[in-house]
């Protein structure tokens, strides 16, 4: 296989797949804010795009507490193309996340269980300002 290549791994409010096939990618972020611990996430999106790939390959997309190694959101699946030009998007909403904790969660993009790309989530303690 060619080496794959990721175009795009983003964190969203909402990730919507139009009639058309377009994508519409709502409100970017990197940060995750609680008063308490553990939270039950509102929903969010995960938007993912990759190109260079041929033939049928397995994915995952994990998002792991980096200080425990607790996986949190295990998402997994097959990609398929014949055109190595063709970009591939994975999109996907999530409900009800689990954070345990304050700190850094990474996301992990796998085919054929070989890293393709990662980023940082950071989930932080919301404090109110003083009065």
């Amino acid at each position: 296989m060619k080496e794959p290549v990721c175009i795009a791994l983003l964190f969203a409010d909402r990730v919507i797949v139009e009639n058309n096939g377009k994508k519409g990618i709502i409100g970017t972020f990197s940060k995750i804010f609680s008063p308490t611990f553990p939270v039950n996430s509102a929903p969010w999106g995960i938007y993912a795009a990759v190109t260079n790939i041929v033939g049928k390959h397995d994915f995952a997309l994990t998002l792991t507490n980096m200080e425990t190694g607790l996986d949190i959101l295990p998402i997994t699946g097959q990609l398929q193309s014949q055109n190595p030009e063709e970009v591939l998007e994975l999109t996907f909403n999530t409900s009800g996340v689990t954070f345990p904790s304050v700190g850094k969660y990474s996301l992990s993009f796998t085919i054929d269980k070989e890293l393709l790309s990662s980023i940082i989530l950071y989930v932080e303690l919301l404090t109110q300002p003083q009065s």
